[in-house]
């Protein structure tokens, strides 16, 4: 009898250790996924002026001060290492390349932008666009994988408000 008991005792501990060690690697599992960052870019609005000039991120009172960068953060939890970050029109040409050895969570990093990105959102918003010939490929590594990861991101300019003198309009990147 002492040994029936022993043996439903045994295989109740052997059961509870299971479900711990399903519990443990659940949680394990649930702290990778919090420690995998996600790149993304701010809002981002561009104003046409009554002189057709292309304005990014007018928040200043003085018209003269504006943006020329893109805000690119880390949404997620970990650091982000070996960011290469490419601009691309049309699909095949690298209009600009940059590199950032770590982003971590808290932080943000200014993408200049140049000339032929805001000739691209100009042709864009003249010729009553939605979806610009821009794309951002985003390639980024986490301590966690040690594998890459990349994201392709498109430029969509949508009208955000309409004034007398100025027509707004927010830039959103949209994955592919």
């Amino acid at each position: 009898m002492i040994s029936i008991i022993s043996a439903i005792g045994s295989l109740g501990t052997f059961i509870m250790a299971i479900f711990y060690f399903v519990s443990v690697s659940i949680q394990l599992y649930q702290m990778k996924i919090s420690f995998i960052p996600a790149l993304g870019f701010n809002q981002t609005l561009l104003e046409l002026n009554s002189d057709n000039e292309l304005i990014m991120n007018n928040t200043k009172t003085d018209n003269t001060k504006h943006e020329d960068y893109l805000k690119l953060y880390n949404l997620g939890g970990g650091a982000a290492r070996k960011i290469k970050i490419e601009v691309i029109l049309n699909e095949d040409k690298t209009i600009q390349e940059k590199f950032i050895n770590m982003l971590p969570s808290s932080e943000s990093y200014y993408l200049p932008v140049n000339k032929e990105v805001f000739d691209e959102f100009e042709s864009t918003i003249q010729n009553n666009g939605y979806e610009t010939n821009l794309n951002i490929k985003l390639t980024y590594y986490h301590n966690i994988s040690r594998k890459p990861k990349e994201v392709r991101l498109n430029a969509k300019i949508d009208a955000f408000n309409t004034y007398s003198d100025k027509n707004i309009y927010e830039l959103q990147f949209i994955e592919k």
